[in-house]
Formats: structure tokens, C-alpha cells, sequence
């Protein structure tokens, strides 16, 4: 168990201060800024520099996730992916694809494009998934020797996703240079997102996106001449209700996103995960003789999430909390400010792997929009964490772990230095 702090601090009482020091670059602990907003007023607050309100209690949160009439998720062309140059027509392609992915859309469209995933990743899948990952995850520690120091992100987290959404979408990866570059083009996508990047870095991630659409392309080519035990294979001959081929354009964008996905978002909770557990060797020790990881990934999961921001826009006139807000205004869902509500979590700021609800917290939303990758985000988490500690049972913390903080929409560790 490790305690928290008093997260409403003395010195971010104003909202305004915690806006200003959350949107800070530098600051690379935003749970102060997010209680101080949550517990401001009626919790929902207008951010100037994101031109839309922020809403961080839960209850609220969770009622956006189920209202896709009300607050809409079709807004890539105002979100930052949609940035590019219109004249580079490699960039064009690229975000034209992108621009198709599910996410960024509501039913019946939403739910027309979910479907082309979704009979994959249902709960008869995990047994086979688990055969994977464990294969995966084993053969990565096969490298690895106890009493050896190094970067579990760089060794591990950064690693074992690419190589298992891969493994499920039949993309080939033969080598450590394939997967060095499959990461690179996912780590591409997700900067399409960040809000912070412009000019030249914007033009390089819109490209490496092109280039990760580029090759589940020719991946999906070929698998239509040469099917295989895959879920590229799978789709690669799907058909609309009314019986005509799906559009390439929209099958790629499904298959962008969930490697993207799968990748980045895992790769942030088995890094997070790993430094809470570590830091509390003892606790850590009993939940893993216990056969208690799993519900170490999901209180993971509520105190430190992976994604921080999800946006909706309002379809018409709302009122949240005692706010009113018009039609037609971005409003940012706080997903670990809620996730840390004390109306919800008993003592939140508290790790504790063993909390009876912790299951309830929104890293994967809510409702039409549930992350359809979760369970085998879950898997991973358990797989990784309980294997890592039963081959190293003495691993623990060998220097100070960095993060990224530049991308406010996400928390990930960019360093994790362990001795094995």
C-alpha cells in the first residue's frame, strides 16, 4: 500500500493555478492539479488554453461516456490528428485513413466500424491470447539475468505489446529491428494526437503514421492471396450489411488504431503498474503469492491510467454539475481525476491492490465507447507483472524513473531502471 499526499494543496486552491500548473510542460505530477479541480466548485471548469471545459468527478464523467447523442465523439477533423499539410499528398492519404477510425465517430457509424473488431476480441479469445503473451513475455525475460540492472520500459513495456497486438494481427515481425520499427510508426500515430507538436515534428509523425498504414496495407494484400490463422486474414474479406466490401480505407483505420492502441496505452500501464508495485516490495511479494495480479492491474489502472484526456463535443445545450455549456463546445473528460474521486474511492489517493472496487474506474471509459482492446490490455498487465516478479523475486527499483511530460493527454514512464 503506498499512501498518497494531501492532494488539495494549500497552494492550488484557485482553479486557475490548477490549470496553469497542469498544462505545464514541467510538471510532471498532475494529480494535485486534477483534485484541485475536482473538489473547486462543481468540479466542471473552462481550460482557455484548450479552448473547452474540463469535467473531472466521476459520476459526471461516466454520464458523458453513455450520452453519444449528447456529447459526441465525431470531432477528428477539430482535434489535433487532423493536423497536416493538404498539399503533401502523403499526408492527405494518411489522415484521410486516420479520419476513419471508430473512435472518432458515434452510432450507427461508430457501431458499423466497431464491427469490423469486435467478434475478435470477446472473452472465448483469452485463452488463446494468453498462450501468446506468455510465450512473449517468457522470451523476452529469457534474456535477462538476475542481478542484471536495467530499463524495464525499454526491455519490456516499450516491447512486449508491439510484438503481441502483432502476434493477433498477424503482422511480421521477424526480427528486433521489425519491432523496433513497428513501435517507432506507433509511437508516430499517437503524436498525430498530441496537441504540443506543430510544424516539422507534426509533419514526421503524420508521415510515420502514412508508413504504418502503408504496411498494414500491403499485410492485408497479402494475406487476401495467402490467408493465415490471423485477424488480418479474418477481414480481409469482410462485407457491409448490405453485402458490398468494406472500404480498405476503413479496415485500415480500425487496424491503425488498434495497433496504435494496443501498443502505446498498454505499454503506459506496464510501466506505471511496475514502478506502484515496486515500491512497496512486501504488499507486492503477498498479492503475487496470492495470485492477487490481477486485481494489482486494475487498482493500476484507476491510480495511475495510461490516458488522461478523452474529448467529447456537445450536440446541443447542456448542464453538468451547475455549469451550463452551449452547443458545439469541446469538453474533456478527466479520466484519473475521476478515477481518484473520494465520492467513489474510499481514501483514492492510496494504492492499494486490494480494493474491492477499484474495477470501476474509467481508464476505459464507459458504455459505446468501451476500449475494445481492455481485456487484453488486463491480460498483459497480469501476464507481465506476475511473471517478471516470479522469475525475479528480487527485482526492485535501481535508480529514478522518468516520465514523459510534454504529452498531457497521456502518462507513461519513458524510464524505469530495475536490477533484476
Amino acid at each position: 500500500m503506498i499512501e498518497g499526499i494531501d492532494r488539495v494543496s494549500e497552494t492550488l486552491t484557485e482553479p486557475a493555478q490548477a490549470l496553469a500548473r497542469l498544462l505545464d510542460p514541467a510538471d510532471d505530477d498532475p494529480h494535485p492539479s486534477y483534485a484541485a479541480l475536482r473538489e473547486a466548485g462543481d468540479g466542471v471548469h473552462w481550460a482557455d488554453a484548450m479552448q473547452g471545459y474540463f469535467v473531472t468527478r466521476y459520476d459526471d464523467v461516466k454520464g458523458m461516456c453513455r450520452d453519444t447523442s449528447l456529447f459526441s465523439s465525431d470531432h477528428f477533423w477539430i482535434s489535433p490528428a487532423a493536423g497536416h499539410d493538404p498539399g503533401d499528398p502523403r499526408q492527405a492519404a494518411s489522415v484521410d485513413v486516420a479520419s476513419r477510425q471508430f473512435m472518432f465517430s458515434d452510432p450507427p457509424v461508430h457501431t458499423r466500424l466497431r464491427r469490423i473488431l469486435s467478434p475478435f476480441f470477446t472473452t472465448p479469445a483469452i485463452p488463446r491470447w494468453r498462450v501468446l503473451v506468455e510465450r512473449i513475455v517468457d522470451e523476452r525475460l529469457g534474456r535477462l539475468e538476475p542481478g542484471q540492472e536495467v530499463d524495464f520500459i525499454a526491455e519490456i513495456a516499450a516491447l512486449v505489446p508491439v510484438a503481441v497486438i502483432a502476434g493477433i494481427l498477424g503482422v511480421p515481425i521477424d526480427t528486433d529491428a521489425d519491432l523496433a520499427q513497428w513501435r517507432v510508426w506507433s509511437r508516430d500515430m499517437g503524436a498525430t494526437l498530441d496537441i504540443s507538436i506543430s510544424g516539422a515534428e507534426q509533419e514526421r509523425a503524420v508521415l510515420g503514421q502514412g508508413a504504418l498504414i502503408d504496411a498494414l496495407a500491403e499485410t492485408l494484400r497479402l494475406r487476401r492471396g495467402d490467408p493465415r490463422d490471423d485477424l488480418i486474414s479474418a477481414v480481409a474479406h469482410l462485407t457491409d450489411d448490405d453485402g458490398a466490401p468494406v472500404d480498405d480505407r476503413d479496415t485500415l483505420a480500425q487496424l491503425m488504431l488498434l495497433f496504435a492502441a494496443g501498443v502505446d496505452t498498454t505499454a503506459g500501464l506496464l510501466g506505471n503498474g511496475l514502478e506502484l508495485l515496486l515500491r512497496d516490495p512486501e504488499e507486492t511479494a503477498r498479492i503475487a503469492a496470492a495470485g492477487g495480479m490481477a486485481a494489482a492491474v486494475e487498482e493500476a489502472l484507476r491510480f495511475e491510467p495510461p490516458v488522461h484526456f478523452d474529448l467529447r463535443v456537445t450536440t446541443r445545450p447542456v448542464v453538468i454539475g451547475r455549469t451550463r455549456i452551449d452547443a458545439g463546445q469541446a469538453v474533456y473528460q478527466i479520466l484519473p481525476a475521476a478515477n481518484r474521486d473520494p465520492r467513489v474511492f474510499t481514501d483514492p489517493d492510496t494504492f492499494r491492490p486490494g480494493r474491492p472496487n477499484a474495477a470501476r474506474h474509467l481508464s476505459f471509459l464507459h458504455g459505446p465507447h468501451h476500449c475494445i482492446g481492455a481485456m487484453l490490455a488486463r491480460l498483459e498487465g497480469e501476464v507481465v507483472f506476475s511473471r517478471v516478479l516470479r522469475t525475479f523475486p528480487g527485482i526492485h527499483l535501481a535508480g529514478t524513473p522518468r516520465r514523459r511530460t510534454r504529452d498531457k493527454a497521456t502518462r507513461s514512464l519513458t524510464l524505469l531502471p530495475v536490477r533484476l
